[in-house]
Parts: structure tokens; sequence; C-alpha cells
């Protein structure tokens, strides 16, 4: 049955349009589908899987994406990427050598950052907690923390925001925090139908999601063979909070509600039993993580990436489109030459590791344990743009998935959480492919 299930989802998932769903492209296909293993996998202690309790802040504050408050360097060369806590812990700088910072105006906003933000399809795209904040200049502010040898750069868990619904659905009653995108609303009306002159937090409850944010930046040159400069990404988005007045707003019976996405069992494997999609599910979830630069500093060209076959091809094209032929969907490397031996050229990785496979974990917040994990019929693409818009190019990887489960349909004391880990990697492109090679035989793929 379950094997059923999972062929009748895949060939719904292909058959779906998601225009609506977009933001800035970021919601794009995912054709490509890697198959769940089938032997059962044995339950692992989590390390930095399952942080600790988050941080009080704000949900959303006024402030400025160009600052970078904390910086990361990796290798001899001096590759550096920098992050903000003033939204989320995302990147706003990338340090390329003789280059300098290649997020320019054009990248450093909070909508365009290096950061992570899920939607799913039964709430029209709009239900949207982003890593960043809630608008471009409404960043959600956090705790980062740097380990005593300088090798690491901890996000602590904090809520996320909600971003603003892309200019199609305004949610928000209140701007007492800042304003909205929205210019004819009056700053008193929204679209969700309803009565919230009396809600206590105002601005704050209608963009805090029902979601917490975790990750780490890891320089990890030095290991595994490995001396170019190489940052591991980890970022974890807990479903924490039982569905509440953010998730209410995009509710059944709204304008941007769509039934159709509405899954009759959002598991695959685990949890155990039936488990239906609600309004106060994410039905049909996509998760994008992407980087962009400004192409005023840095002109790239080609793109590097790796076939199923493991051989490594190369392309001039623009955009991914319907995908590379025969890629195999973990890694592309970006570069300014077509000779592999010369250049600057930065690659990203998501390796075919069990946190990339099973994306999806039940934590137990009683000891922080991993009470199960789900494949959830992950769907993997690529996304790549080099022009998004004429001064920037945008990367990075997508994952469709089956959903995430509300915390009042699982057992006492668990949630659910999206994982992913996504290595960042700079030097020639021959470097960077030595580097991949001595990075999965380290990791045993």
């Amino acid at each position: 049955m379950k094997l059923f299930r999972l062929t009748v989802f895949s060939l719904f998932l292909v058959s779906q349009l998601f225009l609506n769903c977009q933001k800035s492209g970021d919601i794009e296909e995912a054709p490509e589908v890697e198959m769940p293993e089938e032997k059962e996998e044995e339950v692992e202690e989590p390390k930095e899987e399952t942080p600790e309790a988050p941080e009080a802040f704000d949900i959303i504050s006024e402030s400025n994406p160009r600052v970078t408050t904390h910086h990361l360097q990796s290798g001899p060369s001096g590759f550096q990427i920098g992050i903000t806590s003033n939204g989320g812990g995302v990147i706003n700088e990338v340090v390329i050598p003789g280059l300098g910072d290649i997020m320019g105006p054009e990248s450093d906003r909070y909508g365009r950052a290096g950061q992570v933000a899920i939607r799913d399809a039964s709430h029209g795209g709009r239900y949207n907690p982003t890593q960043a904040g809630f608008f471009e200049t409404l960043g959600s502010p956090c705790a980062i923390t740097q380990t005593e040898d300088g090798k690491k750069l901890i996000v602590e868990p904090r809520p996320m925001a909600l971003w603003h619904g892309d200019g199609q659905y305004d949610f928000t009653r209140w701007e007492n925090i800042g304003e909205d995108p929205y210019r004819n609303d009056g700053g008193n009306s929204d679209e969700d139908g309803l009565d919230e002159e009396g809600l206590e937090g105002k601005q704050l409850d209608e963009v805090k999601s029902e979601f917490d944010y975790y990750g780490t930046y890891e320089d990890i040159s030095g290991q595994y063979g490995i001396s170019i400069g190489i940052v591991k990404h980890y970022y974890q988005i807990s479903f924490i909070r039982p569905p509440g007045h953010c998730i209410n707003q995009h509710r059944a019976g709204t304008k941007l509600w769509n039934p159709d996405a509405v899954q009759s069992d959002i598991s695959i494997k685990a949890p155990s039993g039936v488990h239906p999609g609600s309004d106060k599910d994410m039905n049909v979830m996509t998760g994008v993580w992407s980087l962009r630069h400004d192409r005023s500093v840095w002109t790239t060209k080609y793109l590097y990436y790796r076939k199923t076959n493991g051989q490594w091809a190369i392309t001039d094209k623009e955009s991914v489109g319907s995908g590379f032929p025969d890629a195999d969907n973990t890694v592309f490397i970006l570069s300014d030459s077509n000779t592999e031996t010369e250049g600057k050229a930065l690659g990203l990785y998501q390796p075919k590791t069990d946190v990339n496979k099973n994306v999806i974990i039940g934590v137990n917040e009683t000891d922080n344990s991993i009470a199960y994990k789900d494949f959830r019929g992950n769907l993997i693409k690529l996304n790549y743009d080099l022009k998004r818009i004429p001064t920037m190019s945008k990367y990075g990887f997508s994952n469709r998935i089956r959903g995430m489960i509300n915390r009042t349909q699982l057992d006492d004391n668990v949630y659910e959480a999206y994982r992913n880990e996504v290595y960042i990697i700079y030097g020639t492109p021959k470097e960077i492919k030595d580097a991949i090679a001595l990075l999965d035989v380290g990791l045993n793929i």
C-alpha cells in the first residue's frame, strides 16, 4: 500500500502546476526523484539536528539587511562567508579571493539573501515561513554563537516569520512594527476574514509562524583530505508549535486555499498510521535553499554539473529550465572559466546523506531524540538562473515533499522537522571536483 501511495504521489507531483505559488521563481518544478532506501535504517542519536529551545526575540524588527555580523573564513585562499543576526542568520556575504564580496546591493536583501524558505500548495504558496524575516527591511533577529576555535557559527533556534504574501495575499491587519508591501490597504485591512482588532500581539502574532529555524555553518577545510575552502551548512525547520493564529489566517475558505493539494496521508513510512492532511498541515511542500550574487562584481558564464553516471559535463546555458540531461541533481559548479584548472569557481553540493534523503524527522522534545525519519517522497532539483535579473544570478536546491504533519496529529511531546545539509566550496573547477570526490569517500557515499 505504501509503494502504491508513493507511485500515485509521484505522478500527482509531476502533474501539479504551481505557477501561483512562486516567489521570485523560488518554487519550481522538481522532476527528478530520489528513491528511498528499501532497507530499514537504524534510528540515530541526534547531533546538531535537534537543538535546544529558542531564545526569545521579537519575531521581526526594522534592520539593515546589508549589515554582516559574523564571518567564517575557510581554506588558505581567503574564501569567506558572512551572515547576519539581523535576519535569521542568512548569508549576506561571500568573499571570493581577488574580487571581494560578490553579494552587493542586488542580493543583500532579506528576500534575496542566502537562505531557506518553505511553502505548500494547499495554502496557495502564501503560508511561507522564511529564514530572513517578513519584508526587505523587516528581519527576524537571532542569536549567533561562534565556537571557541572559530570554526563554526551556530544560529540558535528562533521562530520564523511569514514572508509578506508576495503582493498577492495580504494577511496582516496590523503594521505597527513595519509596513507591508500593500499600498492600498490603508494600513489597517487584510484578506484573511478574521477579527484582529483585539489581537494581543498585533503584527507580531500575525507573522509569527508555527515553525522554528536552526542552522550551523562550519569550516571543514582540512578534513577528509580537502585543502581548499569548504563550508558545511546544516539547517532545520521545526513544526514545533500547534496550529495557531498564523496558519489560521491561511485556512480553508480563504481565496488562496487549494483543496486539491491536500494529502489523504502525509506520511510514507513514518510515523505509523494514517495522517490525513488539513489546512493546519503542510500539503505538497517545497523547501528552497538559494544563494545569489551580483553579476556586476563577478560574471560567471559556465556551469559544471555531475551526471548520473558520475561523469562531469559543462554548459553555458543560462538556466536549468526542464533540467540538465542526466544530472544527478546533487552538485553544480559556477565558474568564469571553461578550463577546469583555471579561473574562479563556486560549488554547491547537497550529497545523498541520510540527512538529505530522510528530510523529515520526528523529534521527541523530552530528550531531543529522533523518534522517526521519513523520506516523504522527496523530489530534488537543481535551481540555476544565471540572469535571474540582468545584474544578479540565483542558484541552489529545491526539495518537494508530500508534506509535514502538525503536532496535534502526533504522539505527545513529538513534533516534525525538515532538514538539509549543503556544502559551499571555493577553488578552481578541478579543485572543487577533487574536493567533492574526497568528501564522497569521507561521507561513505
